[in-house]
């Protein structure tokens, strides 16, 4: 089975990007300056313009200073069937020394397109764990029947139970120890839940889920 073109690794950052659990204060958007910076910054070492660039920027509670990252995406390319695959490079910014370097991490995300450029999809999703294609397209296909049938596992959960009816949008794979696919969604009212998924040769079965 062919496996995902150049993933390397999810990223798992440390040091100032390592913002988890009550670190995560406050977000905010790039500014004008900040992006500049970095397409300048990236022209200069890359030879080329930015393809695609998303940014996160974060500060910890009580810190002064925000701490600002960029991801750079190479080109999609074609995998197997009509799954597409798009690389993202990861630069952080040093606010003393004013000046940007990577971080040796990447993030993969895929989509399902028929088009031979692989197009633009409204509906990335990050991969976070190696996948072959073929178990790819599976959840890709079958996420939205798997969604459905976990809203039966909401009614159980305090927490998932008011969000039952909410629209949802798959935003990332991951693989537990133990083999089972999770799925994290977020509802368009800005909550979120995390499907597991219980895989039986092609079969998949919605198992658990949290909010």
């Amino acid at each position: 089975m062919k496996r995902t073109i150049n993933f390397l690794r999810v990223l798992a950052l440390a040091g100032p990007l390592a913002w988890h659990g009550a670190a995560l204060a406050e977000t905010r958007e790039p500014s004008a300056a900040e992006i500049k910076s970095f397409e300048t910054w990236f022209s200069q070492h890359s030879g080329g313009a930015v393809l695609k660039a998303s940014y996160e920027v974060r500060r910890s509670e009580g810190a002064r200073d925000w701490n600002v990252a960029a991801w750079a995406e190479s080109a999609p390319q074609r995998a197997a069937w009509r799954l597409c695959l798009a690389r993202s490079d990861g630069y952080v910014y040093d606010a003393k020394t004013q000046r940007w370097s990577e971080i040796g991490a990447q993030r993969q995300h895929v989509w399902l397109d028929r088009s031979s450029d692989c197009g633009v999809s409204p509906q990335r999703v990050l991969l976070k764990q190696p996948l072959g294609d073929r178990d790819i397209v599976t959840v890709l296909e079958q996420q939205g029947p798997l969604l459905q049938s976990a809203r039966l596992l909401f009614a159980g959960n305090t927490q998932c139970a008011p969000q039952r009816a909410h629209k949802f949008e798959l935003t990332a794979i991951d693989v537990t120890p133990d083999q089972f696919y999770q799925l994290t969604y977020v509802s368009d009212r800005g909550g979120s839940a995390v499907i597991t998924v219980r895989k039986r040769a092609r079969e998949l079965t919605a198992w658990a889920a949290r909010c």
